[in-house]
């Protein structure tokens, strides 16, 4: 193969910049729907101070009320200068909020059913105080996000990043970048395996929260660009002006979703497929809906019910497989999945599964109930030593703590013992109000939202295939919202040096002419 077809983005937007920004407007229809969502939502909330509810009742009303105002905050912030076709383009602040709709506003209503698990430690009347919380974290961050960072920060950001990539173009390298790009981040897989004899979930779970070694955080960075392979092969087969290389994408997605597979975890697959989309939504303006309906059904058909049972079999009572017993099972256990139900059951009983598992509003429920009457409330300056500890690297500072922080939460907060080796998701919101209460939920939002509408100014991957690799790093970090903020912040470093690497390697530098 030969480095042929480079790709330079059909747009004429100067790369990664930040354009001028004007005083936010919204169209006269932008405002009535926005209104009439936020109608919705207020009407859902008054009831229970007229009358008396059930909890099942506040419940329902609640999550009405939540999910219609994240709808209205999204179609504000789609309508800012910029953030047109913002699911489409992937924008980090529509998304957010989109995220916030489904997993922390609908995926509520699966509290009407019977829970099992640590959930059974939560009452239904957390929940509804829960729901209050995130209606008053969804304002709030609309409103740092509506707002933006001030304008000195914002110019400071545009010529640190410029800084960061000065002699890089905008065109991306020919057809073996896609190949070297995946190799280097799989061999830091297979190199953390063979150091560590864990791969994903598959390997002695112990090790994760009990001790740390130099090298761990460095081949985790380095895995990033196999993403980055995906998303370079990704932008070369969707771009108009590149014939072929759609074998490459999809043998590098193939690649990805055997090992994610072996690995298990359902979150590989979830990362591949937005290293596919986000190249195809900056290219082209809009998502695929018939691909990802049927992607979306083979999700639900083979990859939840297979990922379920292999967890089970790699990590029984008395003994956890190796990664070489792991490899040789998955064929049989895939089978066996395919066979044991049909279709239509395996879909539905994934559905339910997947609705509970993205259920976010459990985290701030038990918070609530718990903190500050039994549990108090933790310093918020701990937010302020999180960067200090994300910068210094562990080979520098040997006895830097393991932050198996989701580890803890259950302990403390679902009374799991200690050899029961689970993470339990922690969430931003939740964390902002273990740190302080209301007003760290309200500040803490506010900042967050401001800090996205930085990043949606500065990353845009239509004009600019770099920004590809920066997306892919924050993207599903903060729309996920699972990590604690803590967790959060120290991953920033990391995070920027590995995006900064990752897009001065995709492209180009730019030739004598090109230069200002």
């Amino acid at each position: 193969m030969t480095l042929t077809h480079d790709a330079a983005p059909p747009h004429a937007t100067p790369p990664l910049t930040l354009p001028p920004t004007p005083r936010p407007t919204l169209p006269p229809t932008t405002v009535l729907t926005v209104l009439a969502l936020a109608a919705g939502a207020v009407a859902a909330m008054l009831p229970g101070g007229f009358w008396p509810l059930s909890v099942r009742e506040e419940l329902v009303l609640r999550t009405i009320a939540v999910t219609l105002l994240a709808f209205a905050a999204l179609r504000v912030v789609t309508a800012l200068p910029g953030n047109e076709n913002g699911i489409g383009r992937w924008r980090l602040g529509p998304w957010y909020l989109l995220w916030t709709a489904l997993a922390f506003g609908l995926a509520s209503l699966t509290w009407l059913g019977p829970q099992t698990g640590s959930a059974t430690r939560i009452m239904p009347a957390s929940v509804v105080t829960g729901l209050g919380v995130l209606a008053l974290a969804v304002a709030a961050w609309t409103l740092g996000y509506v707002l933006g960072p001030p304008r000195a920060l914002r110019d400071a950001a545009r010529r640190g990043l410029a800084f960061a990539l000065r002699g890089t173009g905008t065109t991306v390298r020919g057809g073996l970048l896609p190949w070297c790009f995946y190799a280097v981040g799989a061999g830091a897989r297979v190199a953390g395996a063979l150091l560590t004899g864990g791969f994903g979930y598959v390997g002695d779970p112990s090790a994760l929260v009990s001790s740390a070694n130099a090298y761990s955080q460095l081949l985790h960075l380095v895995s990033t660009f196999a993403l980055f392979g995906i998303a370079a092969a990704a932008y070369r087969a969707f771009h108009p002006a590149i014939r072929g290389g759609r074998a490459t994408l999809c043998a590098l997605l193939a690649a990805e979703v055997a090992l994610g597979a072996l690995a298990g975890s359902k979150g590989a697959l979830l990362l591949a497929l937005a290293a596919v989309l986000i190249p195809y939504g900056a290219l082209r303006g809009r998502m695929p809906l018939r691909v990802l309906l049927t992607g979306a059904i083979l999700f639900l058909w083979i990859a939840v019910p297979f990922n379920s049972a292999y967890r089970q079999a790699v990590r029984g009572d008395t003994a956890n497989m190796t990664v070489a017993e792991a490899a040789a099972a998955a064929p049989r256990i895939l089978t066996e999945t395919l066979t044991a139900k049909s279709p239509v059951e395996a879909v539905g009983e994934s559905a339910d599964a997947m609705l509970r598992r993205i259920r976010e509003i459990d985290s701030i429920a038990i918070i609530t109930q718990m903190t500050p009457e039994t549990i108090p409330h933790r310093s918020p300056w701990e937010f302020a030593a999180a960067p200090v500890v994300g910068l210094v690297p562990r080979a520098v500072w040997p006895e830097k703590p393991i932050f198996a922080n989701g580890y803890e939460f259950s302990q403390e907060y679902y009374g799991i013992p200690s050899t029961t080796y689970t993470s339990t998701a922690i969430t931003g919101l939740g964390d902002l109000y273990r740190h302080g209460g209301l007003w760290t939920v309200a500040v803490g939002t506010a900042l967050l939202g401001a800090a996205c509408r930085l990043f949606d100014a500065l990353i845009r991957p239509e004009s600019d295939p770099r920004a590809l690799c920066f997306a892919l790093v924050f993207l599903p970090v903060v729309v996920k919202s699972e990590i604690d903020i803590s967790l959060l912040i120290i991953g920033v470093p990391g995070g920027l040096l590995v995006a900064v690497a990752g897009a001065r390697l995709m492209c180009r530098p730019t030739t004598a002419e090109e230069r200002p």
